[in-house]
């Protein structure tokens, strides 16, 4: 039997539509990013004040089960500082916010070791938070977390255009997104989680370092997470054309296991997890500079056109 995400209990057209109405209904023509893209800002004098607020989801599930719970707040801080990042804001303090089922000393002390190795690599400092313990909300443990970042100015696609080259770079694995479906695979019997464990509790790349390397020679950034390659949809209306490179074996795995391929690439980073717009003519400083803490690939083009379309390792072509 084929899974997908909305069998597992996450409807991504669902989501997508409580995304629009709420963009529709907070949008201020004030603010200098519209609501819905990767982070928030409000202009301060000369600079861009830059806030965005993420969690880990249902990872925290198999977190538990596994007992490799340090990863997490890893996660959290990465989901966070990396998409703030993709407007060009270097991330300052962070706030988190952890809920639990019941009184948990070790998740406690696993997660507040995450937050401080993803924060101390990442270049922000944890300035507070807020523990609670909610048994009949929670089931295990919730963690999710708030950062404000600052910006001289800020990039959203505005002007990228076709002829731009698209460049991606690799992800650590399924990063922190798709989990309730791996959940169903797991449950289902159809991955073997002691065997996999360590793959799957992987933290997220924090890419915010490398990106900020080459803001100034960069068009635009996204951060693949929830929703897939969908999210370039946030960068530009143009039509975008790429080739994906082979994805590490878990993603091959979670497709034996059940799932389209199609769906694959509509759920998971497929092993890049940060997508740069670039000019043409600064493509290859882009790269000199970026392989030298990344695995960067050349992905494919911006096009006359609307839509995204991906060919695959497999060499089928998929429409977005």
């Amino acid at each position: 039997m084929v899974s997908d995400y909305t069998k597992a209990g996450v409807d991504l057209d669902k989501l997508r539509g409580y995304h629009s109405f709420i963009s529709s209904y907070l949008s201020s023509s004030e603010l200098p990013i519209k609501i819905g893209h990767y982070a928030g800002a409000i202009k301060v004098g000369d600079k861009y004040i830059v806030m965005h607020v993420d969690g880990v989801g249902t990872k925290t599930l198999l977190a538990l089960k596994t007992g490799i719970i340090e990863p997490t707040g890893i996660d959290c801080v990465a989901m966070n500082v990396n998409d703030i990042a993709c407007v060009g804001a270097r991330p300052l303090a962070l706030v988190d916010y952890l809920a639990l089922e019941k009184p948990m000393d070790d998740v406690v002390e696993k997660v507040m070791k995450g937050l401080k190795k993803g924060s101390d690599e990442s270049n922000v400092v944890v300035v507070g938070g807020e523990t609670a313990i909610m048994p009949g909300v929670i089931s295990g443990y919730d963690l999710s977390c708030s950062v404000v970042g600052i910006a001289d100015k800020l990039k959203t696609g505005n002007d990228v255009k076709p002829g731009d080259v698209v460049l991606g770079l690799a992800s650590n694995g399924i990063h922190s997104n798709g989990y309730s479906l791996v959940r169903k695979l797991i449950d289902e019997g159809k991955i073997n989680l002691d065997k996999w464990a360590e793959e799957l509790l992987r933290p997220t790349r924090i890419y915010s370092n490398s990106l900020l390397s080459v803001f100034e020679k960069i068009k635009a950034a996204a951060h693949i997470t929830g929703g897939s390659f969908s999210k370039l949809k946030r960068i530009t209306a143009y039509r975008i054309n790429i080739r994906l490179p082979e994805p590490p074996d878990i993603f091959k795995l979670i497709e034996n296991s059940g799932v389209s391929h199609k769906e694959m690439h509509r759920v998971f980073n497929m092993g890049i997890g940060m997508v740069l717009f670039v000019d043409k003519e600064k493509e290859d400083e882009v790269i000199k500079i970026l392989s030298k803490t990344e695995k960067v690939f050349e992905l494919g083009r911006v096009e006359e056109g609307e839509g995204i379309m991906i060919t695959t390792y497999k060499n089928q072509v998929l429409n977005f």
